[in-house]
């Protein structure tokens, strides 16, 4: 099954970089799997649908900026559930369900299985290269929550999960909102 995985944000604007953050550490921790396929982009819409087509699943991680939710909280869920994050809906393109939609109906072959990783963000207007602390200390369990995603995180897998990052929380917050981890 060919998986592409997609890391969206700025990354000049400290936590809206977190998936394209979290995108590199997966992209190390996969070299050499050949149905895997990390990138990076900007922007969602017309630009993310062609990214993804030619593959069975994909997996986009993105900041997200709910309200309510403590930064660093993980929220996971599936494309068509009405949720979006911080890069999927631009102002000058379409949503990604309507680009989806449209990739369909010009039967272009789009992933049959979409997950979205949100990772609620503190500081998304800073221009900074740095994640704040809270949002840095979720990228280890969304890294793990990627390559379970992947399926790599096997006991047969080559690809351990990564090492904490100093300072990291223990435990994964999934209080926010009604879209907890499952």
């Amino acid at each position: 099954m060919r998986t592409i995985v997609v890391g969206l944000g700025n990354p000049i604007l400290s936590d809206d970089s977190v998936g394209i953050k979290a995108a590199g550490m997966v992209k190390e921790l996969v070299s050499g799997a050949a149905d895997i396929e990390v990138v990076e982009a900007y922007a969602g819409g017309l630009r993310l649908m062609e990214a993804i087509a030619g593959y069975d699943r994909a997996i986009i991680v993105d900041a997200m900026t709910r309200g309510g939710c403590a930064p660093g909280t993980l929220l996971r869920f599936r494309a068509g559930e009405g949720v979006g994050t911080r890069n999927l809906l631009c102002t000058h393109d379409s949503d990604l369900e309507t680009s989806l939609s449209l990739g369909r109906e010009l039967g272009l072959a789009l992933p049959e299985e979409i997950t979205l990783l949100g990772i609620e963000a503190e500081d998304v207007d800073s221009f900074s290269e740095q994640l704040t602390s809270l949002v840095r200390a979720a990228l280890p369990a969304a890294v793990a929550e990627i390559l379970s995603l992947c399926r790599l995180q096997s006991r047969e897998s080559p690809h351990p999960p990564p090492p904490p990052i100093e300072g990291t929380a223990t435990k994964l917050s999934s209080t926010c909102c009604s879209l907890p981890l499952p």
